[in-house]
């Protein structure tokens, strides 16, 4: 009961960390990093790993490692933004050798075209699971 009053559905299978510190900015570029060090000191036994910034951030930044696929969303409520396929833990640590931020990797920012060719882009968007509410 308590749960169900705090509004938070938390799935158990998705390992999320939330960003409540620093603004918008700070958060964005905080993102990835934050992510890839989720899933490298994580167990790997989740089915996705997770950012979220509930306060100035606003974004989700989804990783399923079993699927290959990075999902963001920049604006939860609006529903996902993007997606990207063949995404293994190689490409998220070249994504922080690269000092790439989330609004980069949204589109908000131009992405350095080494980058961008490494990065493909899938559409539709299969659904994922999240801790999230990327939309209403």
């Amino acid at each position: 009961m308590l749960l169900w009053a705090c509004g938070d559905k938390i799935d158990p299978i998705i390992s999320t960390i939330y960003l409540t510190e620093g603004d918008r900015v700070a958060q964005r570029e905080q993102a990835i990093p934050k992510l890839y060090a989720h899933y490298q000191q994580s167990a790997k036994d989740r089915e996705a790993y997770e950012v979220i910034a509930k306060k100035n951030g606003r974004f989700i930044l989804n990783y399923v490692p079993g699927l290959s696929l990075l999902t963001l969303s920049g604006d939860p409520g609006s529903g996902w933004s993007r997606q990207y396929a063949n995404v293994d833990e190689d490409v998220l640590k070249m994504l922080v050798d690269e000092g790439v931020t989330f609004d980069q990797l949204d589109g908000v920012e131009p992405l350095d075209s080494k980058l961008d060719s490494l990065l493909i882009s899938k559409s539709p968007i299969y659904r994922v699971r999240t801790n999230g509410s990327p939309s209403l």
